[in-house]
């Protein structure tokens, strides 16, 4: 199985879509498709191998459609290609002329409406004949030239029975136009058939010069919900100062090798991930983060691709391929998410599948009911032309571009912005889900706690004080040289701890590392025990209730203890907490605000565990739970008709993070839970957790806003043109007019989703 991207062109309409994807699913081979209108991109997924492209394009090019292969897209122009851009100036020069005609044919309608009904005197008769010879030039300028799409659509659906949105607008100005030059030509032999007094040529100039105009203002609107992926793109670097044989070279930044050294002077931009091995500085990782703080930097530690050097010169080691950076992994994300379809979109694009052909139908309804009931009230001229009129009317205003727009312009604003803010978001689906989301599961090392402990001190058996810690101390400089090589985490930060407490490292021999247990080393002839009250108890014969009592039970309320010991008797207890991370109490009180259930499930001990969960005000805690546990929590959860989100960062997550039905891992996890996730909080910010709930509580509420607008508007657009209201007050819309409200409709959803760049979260 093989999957390729696309980019497509001519795409106008949600109709297209559907039509397009029903058109490469019958290619052999392919197994699924999936178009998406506003990043006008195609994903297929083929059975076997990949299909020719000529073997797409067979398929859809007859239809006015052609795919492009993604590489032939210019290098750091994600989402805003260079035929993009040309398309855009095209539009631009072409509205340079149309406005002005749309303009004229304006104020040649209203003057005709208003003269009518005595508002104002009617036009002289020489201005009257002089627009009368130029609108239909002006039509026929407008129809065979930036119409020529529609006549081609028309066409198409005549020979195929296939249609789009283009066929709609097609029919009705392609029947305007024939009509009007039919009264303009044979307006004598005609008069007793037609209503000669009456063209559409004002049609014809305004529909499709008011359609123009809105795709143009759409296109530009568009462009802007990318803009978030766009801004990341060109935080890629195209060369870097490399330091090779004592010279410093300036190359391309493909030739990058791992292993080079990257020179990155003052307010200049780091070009590739890696580690400084000479300088210091504070580095502006905002763009990748969210977080506005420079961060201050020394030798050792880790920059990445797109982030700012402020003041120092620093001298980076590549550490990873300049394909593979994080910078480089975001934008594969994000670009991926927009692309993808939320459910309600998949339905939105079948919905615009059949839509088209039920407005046809309602538009031959529509004409046919006036030729019936209309000839006796007005006569069978005056009839036909408000058939056509009406008729006309329908087939403009349920053009159903903004039902096409309303999730997509959605879900691409909402990733962006979820971006800028640190917060990545793989698919579309996934933030959905997240909006209606009633429990969350907590982790808690790593997630809500630091993956670091806090000592608090080193206990003796015989005094009601911390020991002191010097370098002439014995037992801190035995425990230190029994955990300084340990792997495990609580024994690396009691020797860290230690270290800087200037512990002395003692000759200890034998050491061994029982899991579950503790450690065991030999110094100076005997042998020494560091671990859990339950293994050092059992090493001296000792009760665990005992050795409390020694150690003064009741004094220490929470954490985890260890103790040291000799064969004889506990000598030492090291005193650990875990270290909440800042915000951490904050963000859950703001989820509870939201009305999340907030739960926390850690391997821990149920001691550890109710300390760290009333710490932060979580009322439900499982402790002492294993991968498989957690699974079952959330399982148990979903039983009950919860939508489940999971936090963690841990290997032993992912199998509940796979369960959930929104995964979200901290990007400073392990790989395995990142993979598992739907969304990836960066910098494992615990304060982005109810932003991003936010965020997709705020993208769903906009796609429904939009939808409903879109649904709304063709309910009661679409009687209000086939004449609902003429029999009770006289009223009927023009088909310019509803050209203009058709146009309206679709700037209006996607300037509602683009209002997303700026939420609060």
């Amino acid at each position: 199985m093989q999957t390729q991207t696309y980019k497509v062109k001519g795409m106008h309409c949600a109709s297209c879509v559907s039509l397009i994807q029903n058109q490469i699913a019958k290619v052999p081979g392919v197994q699924s498709v999936s178009v998406g209108l506003t990043q006008e991109k195609a994903k297929v997924v083929f059975s076997g191998s990949a299909v020719p492209l000529d073997s797409l394009n067979n398929a859809i090019s007859s239809f006015g459609y052609t795919f492009e292969e993604a590489a032939k897209e210019e290098t750091g122009q994600v989402g805003n290609h260079s035929h993009g851009d040309t398309g855009e100036k095209k539009m631009a020069l072409e509205m340079k002329f149309v406005i002005p005609m749309v303009i004229f044919s304006f104020v040649m309608m209203f003057w005709d409406v208003l003269s009518k009904n005595n508002i104002i005197p009617e036009m002289p008769e020489t201005i009257y004949e002089a627009f009368h010879h130029l609108m239909p030039i002006f039509a026929s300028f407008i129809l065979f030239g930036i119409g020529r799409r529609y006549i081609k659509a028309v066409w198409i659906f005549l020979r195929t029975g296939i249609a789009n949105m283009d066929v709609l607008v097609g029919i009705s100005t392609i029947v305007a136009f024939i009509y009007s030059f039919a009264v303009t030509a044979f307006e004598k032999p005609l008069s007793s058939y037609l209503d000669v007094g009456s063209n559409f040529y004002d049609v014809v100039i305004i529909v499709i010069g008011l359609i123009a105009l809105g795709q143009f203002l759409e296109a530009r609107a568009k462009r802007k919900t990318n803009e978030s992926l766009q801004k990341l793109a060109e935080l890629t670097s195209k060369t870097a100062l490399v330091e090779r044989d004592g010279k410093e070279l300036e190359i391309p930044i493909e030739k990058v090798e791992l292993g080079d050294v990257v020179i990155v002077k003052p307010n200049e931009r780091i070009p590739v991930d890696g580690r400084i091995v000479f300088g210091s500085s504070s580095v502006d990782e905002s763009n990748l983060t969210g977080e506005s703080v420079p961060v201050d930097k020394i030798s050792g530690a880790i920059v990445f691709a797109g982030t700012q050097n402020f003041q120092g010169l620093l001298k980076v080691r590549v550490e990873k391929d300049t394909k593979d950076t994080a910078l480089a992994h975001i934008i594969t994300i994000v670009e991926n998410a927009q692309n993808s379809k939320a459910p309600i979109e998949k339905i939105a694009d079948r919905i615009s599948g059949y839509f088209v052909y039920i407005v046809l139908v309602l538009a031959v309804i529509t004409f046919v009911s006036w030729m019936i009931f209309a000839p006796g009230t007005f006569g069978m001229a005056k009839a036909f032309a408000f058939a056509l009129s009406t008729t006309m009317a329908v087939l403009v205003i349920a053009c159903p571009c903004s039902l096409g727009l309303a999730t997509p312009t959605a879900i691409i604003t909402g990733v962006g912005t979820g971006a800028r803010r640190g917060i990545l978001i793989k698919n579309a689906e996934s933030l959905e889900k997240l909006s209606s989301v009633k429990a969350i599961v907590f982790d808690k090392t790593g997630t809500l706690t630091e993956n670091e402990l806090s000592i608090e001190g080193i206990f003796c058996r015989d005094e009601n004080h911390v020991c002191d810690i010097d370098d002439t101390s014995f037992k801190q400089s035995l425990i230190y040289s029994m955990t300084k090589s340990s792997k495990h985490p609580i024994s690396a930060s009691i020797a860290t701890w230690l270290k800087e407490a200037n512990a002395k490292e003692l000759k200890v021999s034998d050491i061994t590392e029982l899991p579950g247990k503790g450690l065991r080393a030999m110094y100076d002839d005997a042998t020494y025990y560091l671990g859990s009250i339950g293994y050092v108890g059992e090493t001296i014969g000792q009760s665990e209730k005992q050795i409390r009592k020694d150690f003064h039970d009741g004094r220490f309320e929470s954490g985890r203890e260890l103790y040291l010991s000799n064969d004889k008797e506990v000598l030492s207890l090291v005193k650990i907490h875990d270290t909440v991370k800042v915000g951490a109490k904050a963000e859950i009180e703001k989820l509870k605000r939201l009305g999340l259930k907030v739960i926390m499930a850690t391997g821990d001990n149920k001691k550890t565990g109710e300390a760290v969960a009333k710490s932060l005000g979580i009322d439900e805690v499982y402790a002492d739970v294993k991968p498989e546990d957690k699974l079952k929590i959330i399982g148990d959860l979903q039983k009950k008709g919860f939508k489940v989100a999971m936090i963690g960062d841990g290997v032993n997550d992912s199998p509940a993070l796979a369960q959930a039905d929104v995964a979200i891992s901290m990007s400073d996890g392990s790989d395995i839970a990142i993979e598992s996730s739907d969304i990836v909080l960066l910098k494992g910010d615990i304060g982005k957790v109810a932003e991003a709930v936010n965020l997709a509580k705020k993208t769903n509420r906009t796609i429904w806003q939009n939808l409903i607008w879109s649904f709304g508007y063709n309910s009661i657009g679409i009687p209000v043109a086939a004449g609902i209201l003429f029999p009770f007050f006289g009223w009927m819309l023009s088909p310019a007019i509803a050209g203009a409200i058709m146009a309206f409709e679709s700037v209006t959803v996607v300037t509602n989703s683009l209002r997303l760049k700026n939420a609060k979260l």
